[in-house]
């Protein structure tokens, strides 16, 4: 069976009759999910909770991080998928945010004897520059969460796949693909993610 995140619970987790993971002796309850984001929107989110705990701080002891952050994007997005989100309209919210693929670019290379080349350098060049961008652009984000809240979202994925089959996502990277709608929200002025937030994080 194919694999939805790096663990894959689904493939491996024994479950009890409540639905609980069944946990070795001394194994934890958590894990670490490992996501791949902007540095840009690191550094909006790292902002962002800022201004949460600016808020908050006379009212709780509660300190909100970015980990935070990405715990309560899980959840809250597996909340809504209980609440009536159908499988079709996550499949569309999906392919809106996934990054269209970029032009390939094919490439020929004569033998150096050959009357001619297809080889351009320019464009050999700008490839390589577009891949180091992407590379200084990545950063990754390490953060605990509860494996039941991994292998639900193992689960949403493999049903995911049966209404759209070319959806190829795992957990990691819908975790990210909110997170960067999150950070999209909130680059636009979109104060009800704040206020949101805000809420959950008092309670």
């Amino acid at each position: 069976m194919k694999k939805y995140s790096r663990l894959d619970l689904l493939n491996s987790a024994v479950l009890d009759n409540a639905g609980g993971i069944v946990s070795k002796f001394f194994e934890a309850k958590t894990v670490r999910l490992n996501i791949q984001i902007g540095v840009y929107d690191l550094k909006r989110a790292q902002v962002f909770v800022g201004t949460v705990n600016e808020i908050v701080e006379d009212h709780t002891d509660k300190i909100f991080t970015v980990e935070g952050l990405i715990d309560l994007i899980l959840k809250d997005f597996l909340r809504q998928i209980d609440y009536g989100l159908t499988h079709e309209d996550l499949a569309k919210w999906v392919r809106s945010l996934q990054e269209p693929p970029e032009e390939s670019r094919d490439i020929e290379v004569h033998h150096y004897l050959g009357e001619g080349s297809g080889m351009n350098l320019e464009d050999l060049k700008a490839q390589y520059r577009r891949q180091a961008k992407r590379t200084d652009d990545i950063t990754y984000l390490s953060t605990r969460v509860e494996k039941k809240y991994i292998l639900r979202g193992e689960v949403l994925l493999h049903d995911l796949r049966e209404v759209a089959p070319d959806l190829d996502i795992s957990v990691e990277e819908f975790v990210a693909l909110r997170f960067k709608d999150i950070m999209q929200q909130i680059k636009q002025g979109n104060y009800e993610v704040l206020k949101n937030i805000v809420d959950l994080v008092m309670r």
